[in-house]
């Protein structure tokens, strides 16, 4: 698990392409990233906010492996060269929850329309689906756990402070470009409840969480 705080900004230093998917070296700066020094293989990492396997180490480099499936749902089937991504070590049990629950499973992605700026912050207009979208609420956009300022049909915006302009990658996006989406996982959970199939009837009718639902059960 991930929190969508950013530790560090590291850059592609080498992609292998098959038929089986990518393989992606990445780079760090020891010196800005001294908790890179406990990575070991087999440690999960969030490149862009996708949750990612270390398979090798060596110095300042660490390797992993991304499937056909993390490419078609995510913006790193794009990635090349130097280019620059976030990090963010997987959490500790015993570590500060500083932003939200973050899994590193990308639902989609979302194209940037506007960069505007609004006082000190940046207001970044992205056009993707908003089905699991609130206002106010908790999204995590390449990795980075932001609060929605703004959501309407099949668009919102996201203000970002100079702290995390600075911190992350967002200081190099511009319009246009696109951006790994995983949505809360609170409101993905509350629609499979409230509309999930009761397969211990025959049949598999599709049921409700109502008040007559609430009632008949006890509560």
């Amino acid at each position: 698990m991930f929190t969508g705080i950013i530790q560090h900004i590291g850059r592609i230093s080498d992609i292998k392409t098959s038929t089986s998917g990518k393989t992606i070296s990445v780079s760090v700066d020891i010196k800005e990233f001294p908790a890179f020094n406990s990575v070991k293989t087999g440690d999960s990492i969030a490149l862009n906010g996708v949750c990612t396997t270390v398979i090798s180490l060596s110095d300042n480099v660490f390797t992993v492996n991304l499937m056909n499936e993390s490419l078609k749902r995510s913006n790193l089937d794009a990635l090349e060269r130097k280019n620059p991504v976030n990090l963010e070590l997987a959490m500790k049990a015993d570590g500060r929850f500083d932003g939200h629950i973050v899994q590193g499973h990308i639902d989609t992605v979302g194209k940037i329309q506007k960069i505007a700026t609004d006082g000190f912050s940046k207001v970044f207009s992205i056009e993707a689906d908003t089905k699991y979208i609130v206002e106010k609420g908790s999204i995590t956009l390449n990795g980075v756990s932001l609060t929605v300022s703004k959501s309407e049909n099949l668009y919102f915006e996201v203000s970002l402070i100079p702290h995390t302009l600075q911190n992350t990658t967002f200081q190099f996006l511009k319009e246009g470009d696109f951006l790994n989406i995983e949505y809360d996982i609170l409101a993905k959970y509350i629609e499979k409840f409230t509309l999930f199939k009761d397969n211990n009837f025959t049949g598999s009718s599709s049921k409700k969480i109502d008040e007559k639902f609430l009632l008949e059960n006890g509560f």
